[in-house]
């Protein structure tokens, strides 16, 4: 089994922190707090769901590690927070939400 199948089946068992710091990095934050300062150019995610985000966030970096370098960083970390921005206007549950972000990095960055 790849290791973005273990990651999707550890989020249908719910098994993703409810506590997690939140990801703030390479132009993608991801926080609770609407008042948290960023830069001009960087990718915000509000949402209640920032820790199990953040999580997720960090596991695909564990994955991707050996295609993310110094420059396409600025790539990969904004695009995941467009595409959590653009699932949650959905109001789609975290748990679909988190599934979508897996299946749109794998189309984008291959599988693992």
């Amino acid at each position: 089994m790849n290791k973005l199948n273990k990651l999707r089946q550890t989020i249908e068992k719910g098994k993703f922190p409810n506590s997690f710091p939140e990801f703030g990095g390479a132009n993608l934050i991801i926080t609770k707090d609407l008042k948290r300062n960023y830069r001009e150019g960087d990718t915000v995610v509000y949402s209640e769901h920032a820790p199990a985000l953040s999580w997720l966030v960090e596991e695909l970096r564990k994955i991707y590690v050996a295609e993310i370098d110094y420059l396409n960083k600025y790539d990969f970390y904004p695009s995941i927070g467009k595409l959590i921005n653009k699932t949650l206007i959905k109001q789609e549950l975290i748990f679909e939400t988190m599934l979508h972000i897996i299946d749109e990095i794998e189309i984008d960055w291959g599988a693992k």
